[in-house]
């Protein structure tokens, strides 16, 4: 089928050819300034179709709005590029523009044009804009200190209309008659189907696919926990895992999950690696001490600023347990920033003096000691 031609608002470099009055530009799109008591306006560049007479047919928007008062959309259509302003012939997008002309003055030069008005629409036919160049016009409306936004447009330039496929006594009323604008529900219908189907490839790809879709590729690549990552950091993760399960189970496998969902690399101690201080008494001792030892014991060392919250200490915890290989115990460990006897302190790493502080139980303090009382 032929490709269907139509104009998309979805970042900033879209509504800056425009005018706005008491609007500013976000970047999801359009909102409201910040302190106005009533309306702002924003008035769109022109959409050239590039056919003259041509038949518009349809716009989608996505709003966030507060009752039907709270947005209105304007539609206007001509086959000309140009307006008599003062007796001057001026450019649509001259006219628009322009600081020096009021918006009163723009709103009397576009109404002759005007084909449709519409209060919060997500979704209309144009069966009256019939013209080479189309342009909107957006009010928004503050409703009890509540600002609407528009987050995204695309306004369809032609469609591939159902009546042309019918016999030619059904097309002889044009596409305005009461047969055209029924089977123009129908015909969105298929295109937005048409368009889901063509775009569907883009779910499978983890950094363009919806965020409902994330869970979904996770399953694929047996990630059962993926409601416990962050959106960034899944997308990251699921761009590159099917090669890493071509490791699943090793060391390495299991420092690149962890440092995708913590953003810092691991510590990661094995049993070889204390077992090469057993002729160092001392030594052997103070790290069979300090980790959990055995052939089958690994331990995990993770910067507590890496996993600062309870909510991502046991989700860490429990994606560990989900990927570690069979029969190996794996220990998370959390090393706190600080320097305290009795627990895991490394020069660099969570070697921090942190300040001392008064008879406060929080777990990092200590209650300072009579002797100590008497010697100051």
């Amino acid at each position: 089928m032929e490709q269907l031609k139509y104009f998309v608002f979805n970042k900033k470099r879209d509504y800056e050819f425009g005018y706005r009055k008491d609007i500013r530009i976000t970047e999801r799109g359009l909102a409201l300034e910040e302190g106005v008591s009533e309306n702002g306006v924003f008035i769109s560049r022109l959409l050239d179709s590039g056919e003259e007479g041509n038949q518009w047919h349809r716009a989608v928007i996505q709003s966030k709005g507060y009752g039907d008062d709270s947005v209105r959309f304007s539609f206007y259509c001509s086959d000309k590029a140009e307006v008599v302003v003062d007796d001057k012939i001026c450019r649509w997008e001259e006219v628009i523009r322009s600081g020096d002309i009021s918006f009163e003055k723009k709103h009397q030069l576009m109404e002759p044009y005007l084909v449709h008005v519409v209060q919060n629409p997500e979704d209309i036919l144009l069966y009256h804009a019939k013209g080479r160049y189309l342009w909107l016009e957006i009010q928004l409306f503050c409703q009890a200190g509540f600002l609407p936004e528009i987050h995204h447009m695309k306004i369809y330039a032609g469609n591939r209309s159902f009546v042309s496929y019918l016999p030619m006594i059904y097309q002889t009323g044009g596409r305005e008659d009461f047969l055209g604008r029924f089977l123009g529900m129908f015909e969105s219908i298929y295109q937005d189907f048409d368009e889901r189907i063509e775009n569907s490839t883009k779910q499978i790809d983890p950094m363009a696919a919806k965020p409902e879709f994330l869970d979904w590729l996770a399953q694929w690549v047996g990630i059962t926990n993926a409601h416990l990552w962050q959106e960034d950091r899944l997308r990251l993760l699921l761009e590159g895992i099917v090669k890493k399960n071509l490791i699943r189970g090793t060391r390495e496998y299991v420092e690149h999950m962890i440092a995708t969902f913590t953003g810092e690399h691991p510590f990661i101690i094995e049993y070889g690696e204390v077992e090469a201080y057993r002729g160092n008494e001392k030594a052997y001792q103070s790290l069979t001490q300090s980790y959990a030892h055995g052939p089958y014991e690994v331990n995990v060392l993770v910067r507590e600023q890496a996993a600062p919250s309870l909510r991502e200490q046991h989700a860490l915890k429990k994606m560990i347990e989900d990927m570690k290989p069979a029969h190996i115990r794996m220990h998370l460990i959390i090393l706190r920033p600080g320097i305290y006897l009795g627990q895991n302190v490394y020069v660099g790493v969570n070697s921090t003096l942190v300040a001392y502080e008064r008879a406060n139980l929080n777990g990092v303090a200590a209650i300072p000691s009579m002797v100590g009382m008497a010697i100051k």
